[in-house]
């Protein structure tokens, strides 16, 4: 093989090329080269993409091979451009999708991805055939920065573009020189003019069942779950409504759209969730499954809330196949999983899940039952509302408007011989009395609270009225668990430890101090975050003899501190835990220790 020597003109990348800058770097040899030469002609595929498949040896790392994004960066540097990896969360689509007709986008192979009142930025997977820069800056009137990027990436990227564009231009169309109007404005990025012009033409008539709004809310969802979004937020503002996704704990804005086309969006998936379509003033609550292409089947929860422009609507995501029968998302030590494992499969007794809401509470019941509904036992669920549906349960979803209550399906199940019981929530003195009752009777019953820890759960079940005798005798178990993001493997970096907020964090409990702490950085990977994903901080107190001789009906939460110290460890300790690990950062449990 020879140097390649790149002319000035159109020239597309060769599979001969990339193995040739591979070669020139030695990280294979001319035999190597050689033979995936003729593997490689016998392939479809592009050349950069067969390249990000290469087992390359990173020097920097023993051990440590290339990633995707690493050796699309070599590459671009010997090519003399830059690599850029596409977050499609920070694509503008309803400006980009209009720059470009998308015939000649994928001819070409180019996908513009940020514009600015002076520049265009461009990603190719062909760095050698740019004619086309020269034919566009006359129509675009703007410098053209050309970039280089993933083959799949941009293939990915133009379809989604040009079905959303396509859909939004079709809304266009059928609300005739209006639509067309705020297309131009959208193009034209003249949002001052747009919100007046949306002011103008509010209250349409428009149809959610339109074959467009369907492509929209369709792009949603696959969007919303390829960025592991947990909910998606659409949300009416006084001009442009918008669409949010909230990723790893945070609230991420990813599209903008006019009022018209919002409420079909947000009638389309009421409509799906067989909600009113015409109950705009009170609240609503629906649920959508989903199969998706891979064959993983999603479950969403819908609630909308009237605010002052318009309706408002979050829809909660569950994977179906999260809560499943392992419970290695909690985190659990060795012994806490023994005594968590004991407590599920008692035959009888009251386990209560506490954390605010987004904790992780309905995934943790779901799998724990998931575990012990076995095919000789009943299993009975009362949800407000149900909000993943399993085979292996019979659920209830509580109805208060007609008298169907938590307390009144304790009431029921109790007549359907059941062996099990969960309650989605003990909110007042008769639930928690049915419960602790079921519990008494032979029966295993979960159920949750929103409270700020375990030994506060004890607290605010005596606050609900319950006598204390009842309450030590049915309750065995209480787990409070919180969510902390977790580092990214590929960019976390340590830092010597600090020794002050360590004990800060411990407040007394006992665990070495680390030699490193670790913290976020932030790459391609995680998309400049430093974080990808997040898990599980908790405490697990199994209620003992010793805890029970503390609970009394005037009991309160110092009390309850003191006198169980050492009895259990708690969310500060196994957070200390996660740290010392190198799976989170000291900072990110200081935000939800109390």
């Amino acid at each position: 093989m020879g140097v390649p020597v790149y002319q000035s003109g159109d020239k597309n990348l060769t599979y001969k090329d990339v193995l040739e800058l591979f070669l020139r770097s030695q990280f294979i040899g001319a035999e190597e080269a050689d033979s995936l030469l003729k593997i490689w002609t016998r392939s479809k595929e592009h050349p950069l993409s067969l390249a990000t498949e290469l087992k390359v040896q990173d020097r920097r790392t023993p051990n440590k091979f290339l990633t995707h994004d690493e050796i699309l960066s070599f590459l671009a540097e010997k090519m003399g451009t830059v690599y850029h990896r596409i977050d499609p969360m920070k694509v503008v689509i309803e400006v980009v999708g209009n720059l470009i007709p998308q015939a000649y986008a994928d001819r070409l192979g180019i996908v513009p991805i940020e514009m600015t009142p002076t520049k265009v930025v461009i990603l190719t997977y062909e760095p050698f055939a740019l004619s086309w820069v020269d034919e566009l800056k006359p129509q675009l009137k703007k410098e053209i920065e050309v970039r280089l990027g993933s083959p799949k990436q941009i293939r990915h990227l133009l379809s989604e573009i040009f079905i959303v564009q396509k859909a939004f231009k079709g809304i266009a169309r059928d609300q005739g020189h209006i639509g067309q109007e705020k297309m131009r404005l959208l193009r034209q990025g003249k949002l001052g003019e747009l919100d007046s012009l949306i002011e103008k033409s509010r209250g349409r008539n428009l149809s959610a069942q339109d074959g467009h709004v369907a492509k929209i809310v369709d792009w949603l969802i696959h969007f919303a779950i390829m960025e592991r979004a947990s909910d998606i937020h659409l949300e009416p503002k006084k001009g442009l409504a918008q669409v949010r996704f909230r990723v790893d704990g945070d609230l991420r804005t990813v599209y903008r759209l006019d009022h018209d086309a919002f409420m079909m969006v947000v009638a389309r998936f009421k409509i799906l969730g067989e909600m009113k379509l015409d109950e705009k003033r009170k609240p609503q609550d629906g649920g959508i499954k989903r199969k998706l292409d891979n064959g993983k089947e999603v479950e969403m929860r819908l609630s909308t809330l009237p605010v002052n422009f318009g309706e408002k609507m979050v829809i909660r995501i569950f994977d179906k196949n999260v809560a499943g029968q392992d419970l290695s998302f909690i985190g659990f030590d060795e012994a806490d999983l023994k005594t968590w494992e004991k407590l599920i499969h008692e035959p009888q007794g009251l386990i209560l899940v506490t954390g605010p809401t987004g904790s992780g509470k309905t995934t943790t019941l779901y799998t724990s039952l998931s575990i012990v509904a076995t095919p000789d036992v009943n299993v009975c669920t009362a949800e407000d509302p149900i909000e993943m549906e399993i085979d292996a349960f019979n659920q209830v979803q509580v109805a208060p408007q007609i008298g169907l209550g938590f307390a009144e399906c304790i009431r029921s199940f109790l007549r359907q011989d059941p062996d099990i019981i969960m309650v989605g929530e003990i909110r007042d003195y008769e639930t928690g009395e049915m419960a602790i009752q079921s519990s008494l009777t032979g029966h295993l019953v979960f159920s949750t609270l929103h409270t700020n820890g375990a030994l506060a759960t004890i607290q605010r079940l005596v606050d609900l009225g319950l006598p204390a005798f009842l309450i030590n005798s049915s309750l065995t178990g209480i787990l409070a668990q919180r969510l902390v993001k977790k580092l990214c493997s590929h960019c976390k970096k340590p830092v010597p430890a600090n020794k002050d907020k360590w004990l800060t964090l411990l407040d007394g409990e006992n665990l070495p101090v680390p030699q490193h702490f670790y913290e976020p950085v932030g790459c391609e990977e995680c998309k400049n975050t430093g974080f990808s994903g997040r898990l599980c901080v908790y405490e697990l107190v199994s209620v003992d003899e010793k805890i029970k001789k503390v609970i009394h009906q005037n009991v309160q939460i110092t009390e309850l501190r003191e006198k169980t110290r050492g009895c259990y460890r708690s969310i500060r300790y196994n957070g200390a835990r996660k740290i010392a690990a190198g799976e989170t950062s000291i900072e990110e449990v200081l935000k939800v220790v109390y």
